[in-house]
């Protein structure tokens, strides 16, 4: 049997190594990503640096959908299969793929989703309002002109004009990040943080907070603080990535098809507050309670090559 290349080290320095991954293929794969695409968008690296700074032209857009998907590959898939090789032998047991998530998970999975709208329509609206005091003004504009930045280019990545646009937004909006950003933050830092803390609730939490983090989203933070953390239940509680990844695909996939039915305009105006003031909200909290005391109640037994040990909670 290979022996396991960080086997005994801390969680501390495990979670080092993974950084320092993330970080080489990031590097390594954004280099090859650019040279290839001068052929592939007959350009220059330096014009690339132009177009990638212009939100408002179409082959600006292209470029940048190109650069995420990129991004998405060599930030949060190639790394956690590399930590997960290196530390482990059989990459499937650790990650839960060889259980599957079943039609009643999803189902219920798609109902949550749905509940966590006006939920997270709610914390937005509330996280969006908050004022710095006086002495942290500077820090607060900065923070908001990032914030719009953020959202210009959300606006340009959801004009889709045709069923292949809105396939494609599919696929880099909902499906990689789903199943990127879940093997990296669910698949491997959360069983990291939970054997350093010795608690599943502080390691999911802590967890949550990292995954809304690397957003870099300030005043979007505590909603998406909040999804991180239900995705970490229903990993922690299912035992396999599946599950998360499937909240995940359907929480981008709906948004994603807001956009291309509503129109970005109705979407901000209408669907965006949903659960600000209404009743919307009081049903959202209660489907979304229903809905991880089901996962709860059908726990399963942790996984034996995760390094999650206790029963479940």
């Amino acid at each position: 049997m290979r022996e396991s290349f960080l086997k005994g080290a801390h969680p501390f320095i495990k979670l080092v190594f993974l950084v320092f991954l993330m970080l080489s293929s990031f590097f390594i794969f954004s280099f090859l990503g650019v040279l290839l695409a001068i052929p592939l968008f007959h350009t220059s690296v330096t014009e690339i640096m132009t177009l990638a700074s212009n939100v408002q032209d179409a082959r600006s857009i292209d470029l940048l959908k190109y650069l995420q998907l990129v991004q998405t590959f060599s930030l949060f898939i190639i790394p956690p299969f590399v930590f997960v090789f290196l530390e482990k032998e059989r990459i499937s047991p650790y990650f839960g793929f060889d259980q599957p998530a079943g039609k009643n998970s999803c189902l219920v999975v798609f109902v949550m989703v749905v509940a966590l709208m006006p939920v997270n329509n709610f914390l937005s609206h509330w996280n969006q309002n908050i004022v710095f005091p006086e002495a942290l003004k500077g820090l607060e504009q900065m923070l908001r002109a990032m914030e719009k930045s953020a959202e210009e280019l959300t606006r340009a990545f959801m004009e889709m004009r045709s069923w292949g646009g809105y396939l494609f937004n599919i696929f880099l909006i909902a499906l990689l990040p789903a199943v990127g950003e879940e093997l990296t933050f669910r698949g491997v830092i959360q069983p990291l943080f939970i054997r350093w803390t010795r608690s599943a609730h502080a390691g999911i939490i802590i967890t949550g907070a990292i995954f809304s983090f690397f957003h870099f989203q300030f005043f979007g933070f505590v909603p998406r603080w909040l999804l991180g953390i239900v995705f970490g239940y229903l990993f922690y509680w299912s035992r396999t990535l599946w599950v998360p990844m499937t909240a995940h695909f359907f929480n981008n996939a709906l948004a994603v098809t807001a956009y291309w039915l509503a129109g970005s305009e109705q979407v901000e105006q209408e669907y965006d507050s949903i659960g600000v003031k209404d009743i919307y909200l009081l049903a959202g909290m209660i489907i979304l309670a229903l809905s991880l005391w089901w996962f709860y109640r059908n726990r399963k037994e942790p996984l034996p090559d995760s390094g999650i040990t206790g029963p479940g909670m």
